[in-house]
């Protein structure tokens, strides 16, 4: 199949497609964010990436990117992650095609440009199978996001699949059923032997994340999470409050280390080998939690059986 992926961040999708076990012919991806590019490139030699959303367009099976204009035919399937903020302060994103007033310039703005694209599709594909992930929340936005997807968005929290709390909605036209829940917790998971590198420094603001280790994980001070079976939703920063939680070490304290990150979003060990810990923070925080997207792609093989 022809894959489109908007707002690719590392490629989460593609791994999610292999796992699913669908076949992939093309996948196009769309990202700026140059350390999940890198990320990408360094675990994905066929993927094709093809700049910033806002270039690009889809017309009569033509796709015209700011890094070239490919002869893609049909567009299978179309995915994607956008920020969300504000929905309810927009008007009707209407027939122009244009972002509503008052989101110009604003991540929750990119939306639209995923919502024009896969309207762009639809006229030579109507049948196109699309995924969009996003944040719990409000229920007037996701209301709106309902009604211009034409379908109603499906809460899931990846807890099901992961050791990781992470309250997210799905919006897609691809037949699924609930995850199971399988259990999963952190201490099985958990690194053990010389993680010093990942220890905290002790100063004021550090004494405060921890809290002598009594934190609530909320703005003011971090979960202790070492005994847990789950951590909190991760972020794309450890050393501020709230994060994924902290775990006891030595006299002190330490953050997950990259390895449990990307367990917790399920991704392969080593896959944001390419960054530093900071780096990899981010695009692990921006990324999607891989088998709930796996789990909702087997029902496009399930369709065709």
């Amino acid at each position: 199949m022809n894959v489109l992926s908007l707002f690719d961040g590392m490629s989460c999708g593609r791994i999610a497609l292999d796992r699913a076990g669908c076949e992939v012919t093309n996948y196009f991806a769309s990202e700026i964010d140059k350390n999940a590019i890198k990320v990408s490139k360094d675990n994905w030699a066929d993927i094709i990436h093809i700049g910033n959303v806002e270039d690009v367009s889809y017309v009569g099976g033509v796709l015209t990117t700011e890094n070239g204009t490919y002869n893609v035919g049909t567009i299978d399937l179309v995915i994607g992650g956008s920020p969300c903020q504000d929905f309810s302060s927009a008007r009707a994103f209407g027939t122009s095609g244009r972002i509503p007033e008052g989101l110009e310039g604003k991540k929750s703005g990119l939306f639209y440009h995923y919502l024009r694209i896969l309207n762009e599709i639809k006229v030579t594909n109507p049948g196109v199978k699309f995924l969009l992930e996003n944040v719990r929340m409000k229920l007037e936005s996701k209301r709106e996001l309902d009604e211009h997807l034409g379908v109603n968005g499906v809460y899931i929290n990846p807890e099901l699949v992961s050791f990781q709390k992470r309250a997210r909605y799905y919006w897609t036209n691809i037949l699924f059923d609930t995850p199971i829940d399988k259990n999963v917790s952190f201490q099985n998971h958990k690194c053990s032997g010389d993680l010093s590198k990942y220890k905290l420094n002790k100063t004021p603001s550090r004494d405060r994340m921890w809290s002598g280790g009594m934190g609530g994980g909320d703005s003011k001070s971090c979960a202790n999470v070492t005994h847990s079976d789950k951590v909190y939703c991760i972020t794309t920063k450890q050393d501020r409050c709230p994060n994924s939680g902290l775990v006891e070490y030595g006299d002190f304290c330490r953050y997950l280390t990259q390895t449990e990150l990307e367990k917790a979003q399920t991704l392969p060990v080593g896959y944001t080998k390419a960054l530093s810990y900071g780096q990899a923070c981010a695009v692990i925080g921006n990324g999607w939690t891989v088998d709930v997207i796996a789990h909702i792609l087997k029902g496009i093989i399930k369709e065709d059986v």
